[in-house]
C-alpha cells in the first residue's frame, strides 16, 4: 500500500465563515491537474455557499 493525498478547497470569502467545497482523495500519479469533473463541482459549490450565505446575512 503506497501513500495517499488529499486535497481539500475552502473559501476564505465571507468574513464569517469558512466553506469547505470539497475534499478528494488525488488519484494522478504525475502531475498537479484537477480533474475537470471536481472543478466543476467546487464551481457549483462556490455558487451555492454563496447564495447560502446571502441569504443567511439577510435574515
Amino acid at each position: 500500500m503506497g501513500k495517499s493525498t488529499y486535497r481539500a478547497v475552502y473559501t476564505v470569502r465571507f468574513s464569517e465563515a469558512v466553506y469547505v467545497l470539497h475534499v478528494f482523495q488525488k488519484k494522478a500519479k504525475q502531475g498537479i491537474a484537477t480533474p475537470m469533473r471536481d472543478l466543476e463541482l467546487i464551481r457549483a459549490r462556490l455558487q451555492q455557499a454563496t447564495r447560502l450565505h446571502a441569504e443567511h446575512e439577510g435574515e
